[in-house]
């Protein structure tokens, strides 16, 4: 499964509700293995994509970012049983 990839014409919130709803639909499977460094870059795709949208529109990109650290925070602590 391929992350989200901005296009030209979306909103930067439209991305970001996107990317919410892809990370939701992942969650709800299994765990798989994947190649860590496919997981990566799509990561890094994701996020420059973000950072892209959010300059365009003039956002804030420490919003953004506490946002997904809270996301990553979260996850992390499900993950481990936490």
């Amino acid at each position: 499964m391929s992350g989200p990839v901005r296009s030209i014409s979306e909103s930067a919130s439209g991305f970001e509700r996107r990317l919410n709803l892809h990370v939701s639909r992942i969650s709800q499977g299994e765990s798989v293995m994947r190649d860590a460094s496919v997981v990566y870059a799509e990561g890094v795709v994701a996020g420059i994509s973000l950072c892209v949208a959010a300059l365009q529109r003039r956002e804030r990109l420490i919003d953004y970012l506490a946002r997904w650290e809270n996301q990553l925070r979260l996850r992390k602590e499900r993950e481990h049983g936490g």
